[in-house]
C-alpha cells in the first residue's frame, strides 16, 4: 500500500492528519493524486490558477469567502492579509503583502480623494492602500503566485515531523500505527508493516526524512 500506500493512503489520509496539526503536505509534484499536483516549474509561462491543484484552487477560493466579512465580494487589505495566513503565507512582510496586494486591487467604486482643507496637508490624489479592494480574481492570482513558489520539501519535512514521534529521525511502524488509530482508518497491520518495510530502503526499521520526501517527489 506505500506507493499506492505512502503515497495514496498517505497522500490523503497523511494530509488529512498534517492538517489536524497545522501543517501540510499539499504543495509540490505528485506521482498520483490532484491532492499533490505539483509546483508550477515555469511560473512565466503558465496560468498559476490553471496550474495548481484542484485541493489548492478550492482552499484559497474558501479563504476567499471567509474573509470576505461582508460579502461584497471583495477584500480589504486586512482581509487580504488574514486570508494568506490562513493558506500558510505568515511568514510574508507587510511591505511584500502591500505591494502583491496593489499590484491586483482596484479603486472602490464610490472613491474620490478627500477635500483640501486649508492648513492641513495636501490629500492624495490617488487611492491608498486603505481605498483599494481585491476581487475574487484578483486574490486566486496571488494566491495561486504564492503556492507554486513554495518549497514542497519545506512542507513535507514539516509533515514528517508530526509522523516521527519522538524526533528519532524516521517514521516506525508505531508511529504509523497511531497516526492509522488517530485517524479512525481501518488498515491491516501487515499493510502497516509494508509501507515501513517498502520505503525502508535500508532495512533500518523505519522510513527517514529522506525517504518521506522522496515518497511524495520526484527527485
Amino acid at each position: 500500500m506505500m506507493a499506492s500506500g505512502m503515497n495514496n493512503y498517505a497522500g490523503a489520509s497523511m494530509n488529512e492528519y498534517a492538517g489536524m496539526h497545522g501543517a501540510s503536505i499539499r504543495a509540490g509534484p505528485s506521482r498520483s493524486t490532484t491532492r499533490f499536483s505539483g509546483a508550477v516549474r515555469n511560473p512565466e509561462h503558465a496560468d498559476l490558477w490553471d496550474q495548481i491543484s484542484d485541493e489548492h484552487r478550492s482552499e484559497i477560493n474558501d479563504c476567499f469567502h471567509l474573509f470576505d466579512m461582508n460579502k461584497d465580494d471583495q477584500l480589504d487589505f486586512s482581509e487580504f492579509r488574514y486570508a494568506l495566513q490562513a493558506l500558510g503565507f505568515s511568514n510574508l512582510s507587510r511591505p511584500d503583502l502591500i505591494t502583491a496586494f496593489k499590484s491586483a486591487a482596484q479603486p472602490k467604486p464610490d472613491w474620490k480623494p478627500l477635500p483640501f482643507i486649508p492648513g492641513q496637508p495636501q490629500p492624495s490624489t490617488t487611492p491608498t492602500v486603505v481605498d483599494l479592494r481585491l476581487s475574487r480574481e484578483g486574490f486566486q492570482s496571488i494566491a495561486a503566485k504564492y503556492i507554486a513558489q513554495r518549497d514542497p520539501r519545506e512542507e513535507l519535512l514539516k509533515t514528517f515531523v508530526l509522523f516521527d514521534k519522538g524526533t528519532k529521525g524516521m517514521i516506525t511502524v508505531d508511529d504509523l500505527r497511531t497516526v492509522v488509530k488517530e485517524l479512525n482508518e481501518d488498515v491491516p497491520e501487515n499493510e502497516i508493516h509494508s509501507m515501513i518495510e517498502q520505503f525502508d530502503i535500508d532495512g533500518k526499521g523505519g522510513v527517514s526524512r529522506e525517504e518521506f520526501v522522496g515518497i511524495f517527489l520526484d527527485r
